[in-house]
């Protein structure tokens, strides 16, 4: 299944795509590992608008047509 990718802040550096083709109940945790963006240094991810809590990526199952946007933690003072 293809899914849409946004990543935002400095994981664009590690991740360019704009789609990713995933295996059928592949997980949001899933996506994020294929995409090559370690597990530590995503902050908040979204499906279809809405946020997906860090204790739940493994359980939340992806289908065809998603999108995904993986944000970088938010730092700053």
């Amino acid at each position: 299944m293809q899914i849409k990718v946004r990543v935002t802040g400095h994981l664009i550096d590690l991740c360019s795509v704009d789609v990713v083709e995933l295996p059928e109940a592949a997980s949001v945790d899933d996506a994020i590992g294929l995409l090559g963006i370690p597990l530590n240094q995503v902050g908040l991810v979204s499906v279809d608008g809405q946020a997906v809590p860090k204790a739940r990526r493994g359980a939340t199952m992806l289908s065809e047509g998603n999108q995904i946007v993986v944000m970088a933690p938010l730092t700053g003072g």
